[in-house]
């Protein structure tokens, strides 16, 4: 019988929902011992690249266009070059604290399952990172929990799973 997921993929960001993602990834990968299992996490902090900018007695925050130019078309002429603040330092050793405690957390899991899994830390905006990766290492079912936000919450932040959902190029399963 052909294995139905080859490559399984879960995001996880230390919550509720995410370890049960984990779990879940676990349990198919015993169900299907051929299949490869990644487990990662996005560190969207190491990447923030927000400038301000200056107009009058106001600021602004502006991303920067090596994240994100996809609105700059829309700038007037003129925008951004004076009043300009460029953005802060990233706290590296913040992001290395940080990205050793989620390896740390998914590792202690993983263990304590006797399941064996590749750990990856990815950095830049979540959902861009991680449909990227999901590209590029053809990954066929990408686990995500259920971020349990609900109402006005859900309406202006949005979530991660509908997120990934409507812009992955393969399955994703969302653990509640």
């Amino acid at each position: 019988m052909k294995e139905m997921y080859k490559n399984i993929a879960i995001a996880y960001d230390g919550s509720e929902g995410s370890r049960l993602a984990l779990e879940k990834g676990i349990e198919l990968s015993k169900i299907l011992p051929e299949s490869k299992l990644t487990a990662l996490y996005v560190n969207e902090e190491a990447q923030e690249r927000t400038g301000y900018m200056d107009v009058g007695h106001a600021s602004a925050p502006v991303t920067s266009a090596n994240v994100d130019s996809s609105y700059a078309q829309f700038m007037p002429q003129g925008i951004g070059d004076d009043g300009y603040r460029p953005p802060r330092e990233v706290d590296t050793a913040r992001a290395s604290e940080y990205s050793k405690h989620m390896h740390n957390s998914i590792q202690q899991q993983l263990d304590a399952k006797n399941a064996e899994a590749s750990v990856l830390a990815l950095e830049g905006p979540v959902i861009k990172t991680i449909t990227g990766f999901i590209d590029e290492q053809n990954i066929d079912l990408f686990i995500v929990g259920n971020s349990g936000k609900s109402g006005l919450q859900k309406f202006f932040v949005g979530s991660i799973s509908s997120k990934l959902i409507k812009d992955s190029n393969c399955t994703v399963l969302v653990v509640k």
